[in-house]
């Protein structure tokens, strides 16, 4: 890639047993492993494949590419915040302005958790 560091996989910070029950180890490790790393995989190919586009004049696929990018960059991201928030110490109600606002909005954390 032309002078743009490729996009990595980020390491989760706990084990991929660490959520269980709630979340199986099998399913996190296939969400992380595999789908978060297509992501990953897809951002990379399109910055690869707009360079080239633009190195070789080849202006009719820009357009597409900038798409792919997006779609993928996209996917990475929201995947790299949803393993950071995710914690095998989490649970429990939430609390400050974040309680605040659910209590005056939905009536509460249980209230949140009946309409989820």
């Amino acid at each position: 890639m032309a002078d743009i560091k490729a996009y990595t996989l980020p390491k989760l910070e706990y084990d991929y047993a660490a959520l269980e029950p709630i979340y199986a180890r099998e399913m996190l490790e296939l969400h992380h492993d595999k789908h978060h790393a297509a992501y990953v995989a897809g951002a990379n190919r399109a910055v690869e494949n707009l360079a080239e586009a633009r190195d070789t004049h080849d202006y009719a696929t820009i357009n597409q590419l900038q798409k792919d990018l997006a779609f993928n960059l996209s996917g990475h991201v929201l995947h790299s915040l949803f393993w950071r928030n995710m914690s095998p110490k989490g649970g429990g109600d939430p609390k400050g302005p974040l309680a605040s606002t659910i209590k005056t909005s939905l009536g509460g954390a249980n209230a949140l958790r009946e309409q989820l």
